[in-house]
C-alpha cells in the first residue's frame, strides 16, 4: 500500500501540471473565437475589454484583484495563480488596481511576449509558451 502513496504523490504535480496546460489551453482557444489556430492583438483587446467591463463590479473604471478573480472555483489553483499573475503584472503604476489603460497595455505585451515569429498572430504554441514562463 505504501508504494502506491508514493506514486499517487509524485502523480499529483504532474496531474496540476496537466490541469494547468489544460487551463492555459481553453483559455487559448476562447481567444481564438475565430478558430484561425491564432489570435491577433485587436482580437485579444477586444475580448479582453468585454471581460473588463463585465467583471467591474462597482463600476469605478478599476479592478481590484478580487473583481479580477471573482468567480474562479477555489479549487481551480491554476487558472486563479494565471490571473493573480496578470493582474500584478497590468498594474503598472502599482496602486493595487488594473484600470482600463492598463489591461490594454498588457494586451500589448503579451502580444509582443508571445508573437515569437512576429507575423501579428498569436498561436496556441507561441501563447502557451509565453504564459507559462
Amino acid at each position: 500500500m505504501r508504494p502506491l502513496l508514493v506514486l499517487i504523490a509524485l502523480l499529483l504535480p504532474l496531474q496540476a501540471l496537466a490541469q494547468a496546460a489544460d487551463f492555459r489551453t481553453a483559455y487559448f482557444n476562447r481567444l481564438d473565437q475565430r478558430k484561425t489556430g491564432g489570435f491577433t492583438l485587436q482580437d485579444l483587446q477586444r475580448i479582453s475589454a468585454k471581460e473588463f467591463k463585465r467583471i467591474d463590479d462597482n463600476k469605478d473604471g478599476g479592478l481590484s484583484l478580487e473583481e479580477y478573480t471573482y468567480g474562479i472555483p477555489p479549487n481551480r489553483q491554476d487558472a486563479i495563480d494565471f490571473f493573480t499573475a496578470r493582474f500584478k503584472r497590468s498594474d503598472y503604476n502599482g496602486d493595487g488596481k488594473v484600470d482600463f489603460t492598463e489591461d490594454q497595455a498588457y494586451c500589448v505585451d503579451l502580444v509582443n511576449l508571445a508573437d515569437a515569429n512576429k507575423d501579428g498572430i498569436v498561436t496556441r504554441d507561441e501563447f502557451l509558451s509565453a504564459v507559462t514562463q
